[in-house]
């Protein structure tokens, strides 16, 4: 049974105005980002991928999708166009043949280093608005909500899936 959803209007606004606070800042970082790995010829999913790489150790394409909350299909086609780039390779798991490995290239590296390294100084430009104490603050404070939302999302995800065993077993 679903829980009981209060109506919108007797919900006082204010507990509103973090969301939309955080979607907001979401919206302004992504803009911000997208200027900077525009001068890669780059977009948000390639570098998330990207970042996750390195050369000497690869990482399977579904441990890609689960870190990043992406579809099977999606990483595949991000992987296609870093591939097209020289920027990475599949390489065959030598003890499952089913799964492949990604791994940055010799190239892939010198980009990520060089991507990376003017993705944070946007990130360092972005925070200076806050001084070093209300940087940890807010740290500490996101760390919580993501803490929360995670363990929501398994809590729902674990009750989901005990719920379609259980019906499935009534036979």
């Amino acid at each position: 049974m679903p829980p009981e959803i209060k109506n919108p209007y007797t919900i006082n606004p204010s507990s509103y105005r973090p969301y939309h606070l955080i979607h907001e800042i979401y919206v302004l970082s992504d803009a911000c980002d997208r200027q900077v790995l525009d001068q890669f010829s780059m977009n948000n999913s390639q570098y998330r991928v990207f970042a996750l790489l390195h050369q000497d150790q690869g990482q399977r394409m579904t441990t890609l999708g689960e870190k990043l909350m992406l579809s099977k299909s999606t990483i595949t086609r991000i992987v296609d166009q870093l591939e097209e780039r020289d920027w990475v390779k599949r390489m065959n798991d030598p003890n499952d043949r089913r799964a492949q490995y990604v791994v940055l290239t010799a190239n892939g590296d010198f980009q990520r280093k060089e991507i990376t390294a003017a993705h944070l100084q946007s990130l360092v430009e972005r925070m200076d608005c806050l001084n070093h104490t209300e940087q940890t603050q807010l740290e500490l404070l996101l760390d919580k909500l993501s803490s929360g939302l995670r363990s929501k999302i398994e809590t729902e995800n674990s009750n989901g899936a005990a719920a379609d065993t259980s019906a499935g077993s009534t036979a």
